[in-house]
């Protein structure tokens, strides 16, 4: 503690304000906790010079996205004396938005009474954009996965509503699949999904498209970019393509891995709903699983 206490001042000055972290100390026993102190570091990552920031609330940097949850969590802890850590959507000077993971420590008088609170904070939207990514990929398929894919086809079918423009999906089956893991095993099954899902991903790559495994043997594709034509081609070709890997399954008439495939391609309006087209498209799926497999059916 001692050696600490003999440090020059101006050294430990000078330490905090070549801090690549961004460092800040707000006023505790005043109203907001205005800031009073930040260093080089937060006027980089912000925007915002030093004699911008000091006096403002220490949460400006949330301008009007102040309902954030973790903001609850913060005060939480300012109220139990306790320090925290959050990550929180922040906005610089120019308006950009960068995920902001802050430490907030409380800093106390002879009393134990807290006098400011010192912030660590780091830009780590990286790593947030990251996680974001991985939570909608299919763990082992590698491509998008349900949720992603609701979403997507949730806002692809409002553009084409607003836009007046077409848009299709495909729901996508691998035949007698059940079979295939019984006979082959699980490991064997997920490698067959995973070329299969590369098939279907090659094929399937405009930016309106959007390839999913659904769960179990079966894929989607949602997509604004084909009218009813090229989509029936695209879904003829994944068939062939699937074909040519040549994964023998012997539970199968075709002596090989196939997909079945039901397709919808319509103009949506009002009245078209996620569950209609789903539907259609699922319909059509079982009709050309109840002519052979390895068949294409779409309506529109």
């Amino acid at each position: 503690m001692e050696r600490a206490l003999d440090i020059p001042h101006d050294l430990l000055i000078r330490a905090i304000n070549e801090s690549q972290d961004c460092i800040i100390i707000a006023d505790a026993q005043k109203q907001g906790f205005p800031l009073v102190y930040v260093n080089r570091g937060f006027e980089k990552l912000t925007g915002y010079t030093a004699d911008e920031a000091i006096g403002k609330s220490c949460n400006f940097l949330q301008g009007n996205d102040d309902g954030q949850t973790e903001t609850a969590e913060i005060y939480a802890a300012i109220a139990r004396n306790e320090s925290c850590v959050v990550t929180l959507r922040n906005y610089r000077k120019d308006g950009s938005m960068f995920w902001n993971e802050i430490s907030i420590s409380p800093m106390h008088n002879a009393e134990t009474a807290p006098t400011h609170f010192i912030g660590i904070q780091k830009d780590v939207t990286a790593r947030v954009l990251h996680e974001q990514q991985q939570s909608h990929v299919d763990p082992l398929v590698g491509i998008s996965n349900r949720q992603h894919f609701d979403q997507r086809f949730t806002d692809s079918l409002v553009f084409a509503r607003r836009a007046h423009s077409g848009m299709s999906i495909l729901i996508i089956e691998l035949d007698h699949f059940g079979q295939f893991n019984e006979r082959y095993g699980q490991s064997a099954g997920n490698e067959c999904l995973c070329r299969v899902g590369e098939c279907i991903t090659k094929l399937f790559v405009r930016t309106s498209d959007c390839a999913a495994r659904l769960g179990g043997g079966e894929f989607a594709v949602v997509s604004l970019s084909f009218g009813a034509g090229a989509l029936r081609q695209h879904a003829q070709k994944l068939c062939e393509q699937v074909r040519m890997l040549n994964i023998t399954h012997s539970d199968s008439p075709h002596g090989v891995v196939t997909i079945s495939i039901g397709g919808v391609h319509c103009m949506p309006n009002r009245e078209t709903s996620e569950e209609m087209l789903i539907g259609l498209a699922n319909s059509k799926l079982q009709a050309a699983k109840r002519n052979g497999c390895d068949q294409v059916l779409i309506t529109g």
